[in-house]
C-alpha cells in the first residue's frame, strides 16, 4: 500500500437488490425490476432467455416455505453488468412485525399510564392523529415514527 509506484484504479459500481416473494406472480415483477435496473443497457436474447431462467429456477427452488423468497441483485460495472440470483439460505428473510404497530403503541401507552392526550402532546401531533394510529387506521409517518421512537422507545 506505501508503494509510490502503484497506481490505483477506482471504479464505480451500481448495486440494485430487492426480494422477491416465492410465487408465480413474482416473476413479472422480478423481470421489470432487472429492466429497470439495466435501464438503458438492452440485453441480447440469450442473455434474457438466461436471466428468465435464473429467475424461474430461484423461484421454484424458494417455493414451498410460508417465507420462501428470492434475491435479484444487479451489479453495473464501467465495463460490464452482473446479475446474481439467489433463494434459500443466501437471502436475507424480511421478517413481518412481532404486532401491528397500533397494538405495540397501545401496550406503550397502557404500560407507561400514558393517556392519548399527553402522547399527542409529548410527539407533537394530535390527539386524533393518535387515536387514527391506535385504532389502526393509520400509521405515522417518518418523522413522527422517529419522535415516537426517541419517546418510547424500539
Amino acid at each position: 500500500m506505501d508503494d509510490p509506484d502503484r497506481e490505483v484504479f477506482v471504479s464505480p459500481v451500481v448495486v440494485a437488490s430487492q426480494s422477491f416473494p416465492a410465487r408465480p406472480g413474482s416473476l413479472p415483477d422480478a423481470e421489470q425490476f432487472v429492466r429497470e435496473a439495466l435501464e438503458p443497457i438492452t440485453l441480447e436474447v440469450e442473455e434474457r432467455q438466461a436471466l428468465y431462467q435464473a429467475i424461474t429456477s430461484a423461484l421454484l427452488a424458494a417455493a414451498g416455505p410460508k417465507d420462501g423468497v428470492f434475491d435479484v441483485t444487479v451489479r453495473i460495472f464501467p465495463d460490464g453488468v452482473e446479475v446474481e440470483v439467489l433463494h434459500g439460505a443466501g437471502v436475507r428473510r424480511v421478517q413481518p412485525a412481532a404486532e401491528p404497530f397500533a397494538d405495540w403503541l397501545n401496550g406503550v401507552l397502557r404500560g407507561q399510564g400514558v393517556s392519548q392526550q399527553a402522547a399527542a402532546q409529548r410527539i407533537g401531533v394530535s390527539v386524533r392523529t393518535i387515536s387514527r394510529w391506535l385504532r389502526g387506521d393509520t400509521e405515522p409517518r417518518l418523522r413522527d415514527l422517529r419522535r415516537v421512537h426517541e419517546i418510547f422507545g424500539p
